[in-house]
């Protein structure tokens, strides 16, 4: 029978005619054929070694690493994904290395990124997910194993986040400080961040920012604690302004994003990088975590004052106030003793000059003899109306002291800021000069009269 005719007649029995059809050697060379082509496209080979070593001329370090450090992956139940990972060996040493898997969670502990669990699942885990084309490889000082973990989603996993660290862990020798060899176990490890579309809830809430209420100077370290109340990792971010006493924005500090795990609170320090500052201030942080969404707005308050540094300048202002105000009191006592001095050489030398010419001479000089005067007439803050002889050399040398002291005197009003009383103070002084034909010193005090 030709194998184009139709062996299926009606009414004949459908064995005998796929028989008959099968039983031709066409059919049966093209049956032979169509087996082999099924079998060539169902059958995949599988690679013995499908990761790849490479020798690379790293520097030693004296550790290996791992990258990623951090995998993150937006899924959907059922999906299976793949992911290349590196390790590298820059110990200067053969190393065995170990691969594991962990689930991990976060932690209401903001000062606790992460806890590992180990053996155990976690309500959050992924570790049962994650296939490791290795479970161990050794490697020589500057290889680095380029391998595949396969992520096989289950088709009914839960919507939301799901975690798990693929761990590398070796022992191996190192030198100390001292030049001697310890042994050293170290892991490294690649954070798998799974988000299982579906019923995704995304809340969170910030805290108050942690600033000491009050600091003696900068930087000033501000703590941002967020907490997540929803199902899946959030990473918020934003900025922190500070403000002074007078609400002007003296620092605009970006706060760049931190991960944040369900279930869990995490804390991010930022720092004001400002050492001399002095007042009341206000840190407002302005902090997102979705896209699109409203920034979450919470502010504080705290103060910086460099006690130290005011308490020195107060004793130095202190000791300086102390000093000038002795040095003042000294230098009235000093022109007290001159005028007592000058009051005993008046009474010495002009003893038949008495009390009949005091009266005349408050007036002025004593008429027809100019060089027998009154104290107040050259000194009239003194009042002392008893009568001078401006011949005797004692006196003038007692006049000059006491100029002199009201000279230095009159200064020190300068520094303190009382000018009235430091002009009154030169001016008289300045007379007294000119009584007595002191040219240089009325210069001198001129010069100071005009600097007031």
């Amino acid at each position: 029978m030709p194998f184009d005719q139709d062996i299926f007649q009606p009414g004949e029995d459908t064995r005998a005619a796929v028989f008959l059809r099968l039983s031709h050697p066409l059919a049966r060379l093209a049956l032979a054929l169509a087996t082999v082509i099924l079998l060539f496209l169902s059958y995949q080979p599988t690679k013995a070694h499908a990761y790849a070593v490479e020798k690379h001329d790293d520097p030693v370090t004296g550790q290996f690493v791992i990258s990623p450090t951090k995998v993150e992956l937006d899924v959907k139940p059922g999906d299976i994904i793949s992911r290349d990972v590196e390790i590298s060996n820059r110990t200067g040493s053969t190393l065995t290395i170990e691969f594991s898997v962990e689930d991990f969670e976060g932690s209401t502990d903001p000062s606790q990124a992460t806890v590992f669990k180990g053996g155990e699942d976690s309500a959050w885990g992924a570790r049962r997910w994650l296939q490791p084309e290795i479970s161990s490889i050794v490697l020589k000082q500057g290889e680095m194993v380029n391998f595949t973990t396969r992520i096989v989603i289950p088709k009914d996993a839960e919507a939301g986040g799901h975690y798990a660290a693929l761990f590398a862990s070796s022992t191996y020798a190192s030198e100390n400080g001292e030049g001697s060899a310890i042994n050293i176990t170290s892991r490294v490890g690649s954070l798998f961040l799974i988000r299982v579309e579906g019923a995704v809830v995304e809340v969170g809430a910030l805290e108050k920012p942690e600033v000491q209420p009050f600091s003696e100077y900068g930087p000033i370290n501000i703590g941002l604690v967020f907490n997540n109340q929803g199902n899946v990792h959030l990473k918020p971010s934003g900025r922190v302004f500070i403000t002074n006493l007078l609400g002007q924005t003296v620092a605009d500090i970006p706060v760049p994003e931190w991960v944040v795990l369900p279930g869990s609170a995490r804390r991010n320090v930022i720092t004001w990088d400002s050492k001399y500052l002095f007042g009341r201030y206000t840190a407002r942080a302005e902090i997102g975590y979705t896209a699109g969404g409203s920034p979450i707005i919470v502010s504080t308050t705290f103060w910086v004052i460099p006690w130290k540094i005011i308490l020195g300048i107060s004793a130095v202002i202190i000791a300086v106030t102390a000093l000038v105000s002795w040095l003042v009191r000294r230098r009235r006592g000093e022109r007290r003793e001159l005028r007592e001095e000058l009051e005993v050489l008046r009474a010495a030398k002009v003893p038949e000059l008495g009390t009949e010419h005091a009266a005349d001479g408050a007036a002025g000089p004593l008429a027809g003899e100019q060089q027998l005067v009154t104290l107040s007439e050259i000194f009239p803050s003194m009042g002392d109306t008893g009568i001078v002889d401006l011949r005797d050399e004692e006196t003038q040398s007692l006049i000059r002291d006491i100029i002199g002291q009201e000279v230095d005197l009159g200064r020190t009003f300068i520094g303190e800021g009382r000018i009235e009383e430091a002009r009154a103070e030169l001016e008289e002084a300045r007379a007294a000069a000119r009584r007595i034909g002191l040219l240089a010193v009325i210069g001198m005090i001129d010069d100071l009269l005009r600097e007031i």
